[in-house]
């Protein structure tokens, strides 16, 4: 699935008071960089751990594409 983040975000700021736009903005902002920091030190678990969807969500949110650097992680 491809999102164009940018578009939903400008659908559904002017619906939202200033100040709660503005708080959301930074909460977003923090939980993606947050994850891209945890993104960048966690090494891929191995197929069958029950830790490998948290992983996976971390990415996700982290936007972790295929040119990071734990991009090449043995799927183990």
């Amino acid at each position: 699935m491809n999102f164009d983040w940018q578009t939903i975000y400008q659908t559904v700021l002017p619906f939202l008071p200033a100040s709660l736009a503005g708080d959301a903005t930074t909460l977003i902002t923090f939980v993606v960089a947050l994850a891209a920091v945890i993104a960048r030190f966690w090494p891929r678990p191995a197929g069958g751990s029950k830790w490998l969807p948290l992983y996976l969500l971390v990415n996700t949110i982290a936007m972790n594409g295929k040119h990071a650097t734990n991009a090449d992680d043995a799927k183990s």
